[in-house]
């Protein structure tokens, strides 16, 4: 499987001109579950970022803002970047705000949104679901659909010294043409990409790879919440990027010189070893039938070459693991070889149905998986591999968050759910094409000793293939057969004895898929020529 070159890379948020005119539904949920949390937990400077789709196309966002920790519920400050195939309004300011924290976790905020450059006032609405007082699972709930990540800065990033890390970035060009973009580099204590290790980049630009190229640049920070600055220069190109950072292990990125519409995560790379035991979800489209599709599951390996065994379920525009019923595993299996001083594999599957060749970077916030495949059936399958060091899951509250497509378009949920030994139950906000909504979420699960589950739920979402990757994460495929859906859920810790520390590994690294019937505008005929 792999994606075709007429089909659209991912994504779907809110229109800038249709804010006032969305949908909003409800279907009488109870209220929702007790628990810890309130306006007092959201409390300092959080950075946070989504990539989806409006009517204008590819739509990415990335910022920060200073909420009060108090029961007022007020955010005070903030900048964030605002970038689609119309609009690219870099550094705008979020002025006085308010937000609200149910006792779940679940929260809303209004941010008014105002960039004097771009003509833009605008008020913009949020919900997330707090797994602490430290991080959350965010998307849009007005105008349209997007989801990301958002995560409390802990103190104010000074340098990021001397150290490796590792990225995955993701957009389009202002046709609509999807860029996916993995890498690694080594800074110097000035900011500096150093010459040795070098650099290295991968890029996928509409199923056309350009793989290992030499990656120079450089990365700077802001302060406050101004954004920092980052070149990432390679034979592809230059990209420029406005960078928000968490702590000095991780940071987003999104492109702020208007050649096209990308965002994402860099993490630090502590280790370039390949575990022995992986959960991974991806995502992409089946060329022979034009269909789209999310996969997932565990990869065992023998931590130096080979992928010793392998197990995927396929959500295949609604036919799970290829139609067959019961729903049954594509095993698979394959090598791998390091490549470079930079923290970079290729791994060469088979049997895998998304792919063969792929380029992989380990990081702290995951294996980052991109399609490299030329010839006749390129593609631009993406994905993400998580270490799994645990197989169950605990009786306790948890945040989900989806992202995928429906017969509507875009779509994405986020949840609040308690756990007991055999089932759910909860609240979940959906955000579809335009419309919101808030639905119970009840349901049951088995879960095998492999850390490979599946669950029946009532409302939403309606079915899941879960893999968990330890005591507190999962990531998971939808099984709903009217809906191509992927995400992750993680368990909420309690406020008061949260970790400051960002919980980096489920980043919701959002994998490449492709969404049929956005617009394509003719701003630009190639992203790359434009370079």
């Amino acid at each position: 499987m792999s994606l075709h070159n007429r089909l659209l890379l991912p994504i779907a948020l809110f229109s800038l001109a249709l804010l006032a005119g969305c949908g909003s539904s409800t279907h009488n949920p109870v209220p929702p579950p007790t628990g810890g949390f309130s306006n007092t937990n959201f409390n300092g400077t959080y950075t946070f970022s989504v990539l989806g789709a409006d009517v204008n196309g590819t739509f990415a966002m990335a910022g920060t803002l200073t909420a009060c920790g108090c029961t007022a519920g007020t955010i005070s400050a903030g900048t964030v970047d605002l970038s689609d195939p119309v609009l690219v309004a870099p550094g705008s300011t979020i002025g006085s705000s308010t937000y609200s924290i149910t006792s779940d976790g679940r929260g809303k905020a209004t941010l008014q949104v105002t960039n004097t450059a771009a003509s833009l006032s605008t008020a913009v609405e949020v919900d997330f679901v707090l797994t602490s007082s430290t991080h959350g699972l965010i998307m849009f709930s007005n105008g349209g659909s997007a989801s990301g990540t958002i995560d409390l800065q802990p103190a104010a990033v000074a340098s990021l010294g001397s150290a490796a890390f590792a990225f995955n970035l993701l957009g389009s060009d202002f046709n609509g043409n999807p860029i996916a973009t993995v890498g690694a580099f080594t800074l110097d204590g000035n900011g500096n990409i150093v010459s040795s290790p070098a650099g290295v980049v991968d890029f996928n630009y509409d199923t056309a790879p350009s793989t290992g190229l030499v990656l120079t640049g450089g990365v700077g920070l802001g302060s406050g919440t101004a954004p920092g600055i980052a070149t990432l220069s390679s034979s592809f190109g230059v990209l420029n990027f406005d960078v928000y950072a968490i702590d000095n292990t991780h940071l987003k990125l999104i492109e702020n010189d208007g050649q096209a519409i990308v965002v994402g995560d860099v993490y630090t790379q502590p280790s370039t070893t390949i575990p022995t035991g992986l959960v991974f979800t991806m995502a992409g489209v089946d060329t022979s039938a034009s269909a789209l599709f999310v996969s997932g599951g565990l990869m065992s390996t023998d931590g130096a070459s080979t992928i010793t065994a392998g197990s995927e379920d396929i959500n295949e525009e609604g036919s799970v693991d290829g139609g067959t019923n019961p729903a049954t595993p594509v095993s698979f299996g394959g090598s791998f070889v390091q490549t470079g001083g930079a923290g970079r594999f290729q791994f060469a599957l088979s049997g895998f149905a998304g792919g063969t060749n792929f380029v992989a970077y380990p990081s702290s916030g995951g294996i980052f998986m991109l399609e490299v495949d030329t010839g006749l059936n390129p593609g631009i399958t993406s994905g993400v591999a998580m270490p799994q060091t645990g197989t169950s899951l605990a009786s306790q509250g948890y945040g989900l968050n989806l992202t995928g497509q429906d017969v509507n378009g875009e779509l994405d949920e986020i949840a609040e759910f308690t756990t007991t030994g055999s089932g759910f139950t909860g609240l979940l906000d959906e955000d579809e094409s335009l419309v919101t909504d808030t639905h119970n979420l009840t349901g049951s699960y088995t879960l095998g000793s492999n850390g490979e589950g599946s669950a029946t739920l009532s409302s939403g979402l309606a079915g899941m293939f879960f893999y968990v990757a330890d005591s507190s994460d999962a990531l998971f495929i939808s099984t709903d057969p009217s809906q191509v859906a992927l995400g992750s859920f993680q368990a909420q810790t309690t406020p008061s004895s949260a970790s400051s520390m960002t919980q980096q590994h489920l980043a919701m690294l959002r994998s490449v898929h492709a969404l049929r019937g956005a617009s394509k505008k003719n701003k630009q005929t190639s992203f790359r020529q434009a370079k």
